[in-house]
């Protein structure tokens, strides 16, 4: 279906860390198509604020670089990228709804693809908001003379068709300086895509994508969230606070340095009591730059920490509350980022939401790469820390495999009947989704089937 070489590149750009994934096409042992990673990159982020660029030649400076190590790492040449968009999308739901007329006299109506087109458009129509852009556009269910739960109307008989649909948008002038950002670093656009969405590729097990869960990112600026169920997205948003703000805290608290602090918390720290003893401390030497040396208590960090993640987690709560979509989320929620590697997190988050909460990693791929004349354990990769570029490549891989496929489906067959150049429904989640006009809005990222 696609050469193995056709390479694919995931491009997560975090207020943190800048994380690239190149991988290519392979398989698994049941001959399903899958990802296999063979290059990494990962570097200190400058120029970049709460998922905004602020600085497009730092952060230029600090993309080339990770694309460049994986480059070195891979021995591939990489053309384009598939970059995460965070910090800036803002998610909501409409309806659409268009009439269905026979296109013959005496027949019934049938519901065509234009028809699909017209009601995505439909449901498209916003007011529009200043410095703010319509992103993507994906069905959540379709009615046809009110009869609802339905994935895809194509062909069914009806004069009357609605779609609910979910609508991201996002900020003109952030999208405008990432995609300079982008052109400064010489690397082509294959898409660019919500980080939620790439989340939920790489770490979601098909049963919470088919009940319903909830998807949260903790970032270093901002915390991304997103819920999915039954294959559509049902609700998109950020909370401008991340995992960065638990170590300011840390470090204004205690009198500390930023650096000390953050070593304080990725070493030392933790969110939940349970995991800490009364009498524990930590030890701070005279080189930290605090007036010499000194212990601290490890529970009061602890309790510095788990204040900041549970107002983080109150503010998510609160969001999707006042989105009334809390119902749609059955199977519970999946951390996943980097700040859900400080222990405790998914205590807090139960805590807070009184829901099951796991920490996700990602899945479905294959790893082969060579460093240092040693082969490199795909171990490493299964940490929240790579969902995002991971998911990123995955759907790059997706967009590829899609596209061989419809070259293949447009190849004239004379055996071919009145219906046979309709595409057919493959592939799982999201991005099976989104409609034509969509498709325009987001330069080729998925077809709606």
């Amino acid at each position: 279906m696609m050469d193995s070489n056709d390479i694919v590149v995931g491009l997560d750009i975090g207020t943190v860390n800048i994380t690239a994934v190149i991988g290519e096409y392979d398989t698994d042992r049941s001959g399903e198509p899958v990802l296999k990673i063979v290059g990494v990159g990962n570097v200190p982020s400058e120029g970049i604020r709460n998922g905004v660029i602020i600085n497009k030649e730092s952060a230029s400076g600090c993309i080339v670089q990770a694309v460049e190590d994986a480059v070195n790492m891979s021995g591939r040449d990489v053309e384009e990228v598939v970059c995460g968009i965070s910090g800036h999308v803002k998610g909501m739901n409409s309806i659409g709804v268009v009439k269905v007329d026979s296109r013959r006299r005496g027949e019934k109506p049938e519901i065509t693809e234009q028809n699909k087109q017209e009601a995505m458009r439909s449901a498209g129509a916003i007011p529009e908001v200043p410095d703010r852009e319509t992103f993507f556009v994906m069905p959540i269910e379709y009615k046809v003379n009110n009869q609802g739960g339905i994935k895809n109307p194509l062909h069914m008989i009806g004069n009357r068709l609605e779609v609910q649909a979910h609508i991201i948008t996002a900020s003109t002038s952030a999208m405008r300086n990432l995609k300079n950002c982008l052109d400064r670093s010489d690397y082509g656009i294959q898409n660019m895509v919500p980080i939620t969405l790439a989340d939920c590729k790489s770490v979601l097990i098909p049963e919470e994508e088919k009940t319903g869960v909830m998807v949260i990112d903790i970032g270093g600026g901002t915390t991304e969230v997103g819920i999915q169920m039954n294959g559509a997205t049902y609700f998109t948003g950020v909370v401008p606070i991340g995992g960065r703000y638990v170590t300011n805290d840390i470090a204004a608290v205690l009198k500390l340095s930023g650096d000390i602090a953050e070593k304080i918390k990725v070493n030392r720290g933790v969110c939940h009591e349970s995991l800490v003893d009364d009498n524990e401390t930590i030890e701070i030497p005279v080189t930290s730059g605090s007036f010499g040396e000194k212990s601290i208590s490890r529970l009061k960090v602890c309790e510095i920490a788990k204040a900041r993640m549970w107002e983080i987690f109150s503010k998510v709560k609160r969001a999707v509350e006042d989105a009334k979509v809390l119902q749609h989320v059955n199977s519970g929620i999946v951390l996943t980022g980097g700040g859900a590697l400080l222990p405790g997190v998914d205590q807090v988050a139960e805590e807070v939401f009184k829901i099951p909460v796991r920490i996700g990693v990602p899945t479905g791929f294959t790893v082969d790469i060579d460093k240092d004349g040693k082969k490199i354990d795909g171990e490493i990769f299964n940490n929240p820390r790579y969902a995002g570029a991971i998911g990123l490549a995955q759907i790059g891989l997706d967009m590829k495999i899609r596209s061989q496929m419809e070259k293949n489906r447009k190849k004239p067959d004379k055996g071919m009947g009145p219906h046979d150049d309709i595409p057919e429904e493959v592939g799982d989640g999201f991005f099976k989704k989104v409609g034509k006009w969509a498709w325009d809005k987001t330069k080729s990222f998925v077809k709606d089937f």
